[in-house]
């Protein structure tokens, strides 16, 4: 059993001395589905794009609409990658490389055209917190997940415009920046580091038994 625990380590060893193209992006376009939220609506879809401003924070607009309330929402903010928490992946399987948690703030204007009667628009703001996996490393796309609580714009006769919401999608990016990238390869060594050490320390505690 010990032998087999240490042949497993070695090919850890190796897989941990590879080294595979990693880039963050500097372009993004994001496509995705939201559910739940405002106007008595379960779909919308969101149409986001972004350009990554410093290491951690992504500037963004999106475009929101809901055919069913006729809704269009255009809104402009911030994206913040949370890599303080990246630590704490260190001490799972998954690789802060490739999973991503990540705060949104954004402000807008909402607007609906209900029926026959003149159009109206409002003020709108949105709040998310969500997480990215990439799964290559590659910066070329992502899987997003995100929810959060919104305020879209005018009210609809017994619709509110305020409300929860969840929604998932892809991204497409393009482009390197390079402190980005710079900062994901140093996230991946250390949380691969940490890694490494614990099957280290457990082979040491399984060699002495």
């Amino acid at each position: 059993m010990k032998n087999v625990f240490l042949a497993v380590l070695l090919l850890s060893v190796a897989a941990f001395a590879q080294n595979p193209p990693i880039n963050a992006s500097q372009y993004q376009v994001n496509l995705s589905f939201l559910t739940g939220g405002p106007y008595n609506q379960t779909s919308a879809l969101d149409v986001t794009f972004g350009t990554q401003f410093t290491t951690n924070n992504r500037i963004q607009a999106d475009f929101i609409t809901m055919p069913g309330a006729s809704y269009t929402g255009y809104f402009g903010g911030d994206s913040w990658d949370i890599s303080p928490l990246c630590p704490i992946l260190a001490n799972t399987s998954l690789s802060c490389g490739k999973f991503m948690p990540f705060l949104t703030g954004e402000a807008g204007l909402g607007r609906l055209q209900y029926g026959s009667n003149p159009s109206s628009q409002g003020f709108a703001a949105l709040g998310g917190l969500g997480l990215g996996y990439d799964p290559t490393g590659k910066g070329t796309y992502s899987l997003l997940f995100k929810g959060g609580w919104g305020h879209f714009g005018p009210s609809l006769p017994g619709a509110s415009s305020n409300g929860f919401f969840f929604y998932s999608g892809i991204s497409f990016g393009g482009g390197t920046n390079v402190s980005a990238t710079a900062a994901k390869i140093d996230r991946i060594k250390k949380a691969e580091a940490k890694k490494l050490k614990k099957l280290q320390e457990r082979a040491a505690k399984i060699g002495k038994g």
